[in-house]
């Protein structure tokens, strides 16, 4: 077998390229600190568009309730017994109805069945 040297990188380069390298001695110790520094700013900016969407969508959903209830109201006002009638009369011209010209129409329960 043959003797093997072990000689470690900085010492078989030339000193030229080692001090060319030097600078960049301390980045595997500050890639760590670096990369969690990036999470950390990027949730908070990630936090940040999110919170502002929820309130988009609150001030949305208010918007949109607002409307509903005003459709709502409007359905109420437009299927009013007042305003269908006065539609009606205005429409097919008619006059209004006197109290003893109206047909009431009543039913009446069965009668029950005796027992024999």
């Amino acid at each position: 077998m043959k003797n093997h040297k072990i000689v470690s990188i900085g010492k078989s380069l030339p000193e030229k390229l080692r001090q060319f390298f030097a600078p960049l001695e301390p980045i595997p110790y500050l890639f760590p600190i670096l990369l969690i520094f990036y999470f950390v700013v990027s949730q908070g900016i990630e936090t940040a568009k999110l919170k502002r969407m929820i309130r988009e969508k609150v001030v949305e959903k208010d918007d949109l309730i607002r409307r509903n209830d005003d459709l709502k109201i409007g359905i109420v006002s437009y299927t009013s017994a007042e305003r269908i009638e006065a539609l009606y009369r205005r429409t097919y011209q008619y006059l209004p109805v006197s109290v003893g010209n109206r047909i009431v129409t009543i039913e009446l329960p069965k009668e029950p069945e005796i027992k024999k």
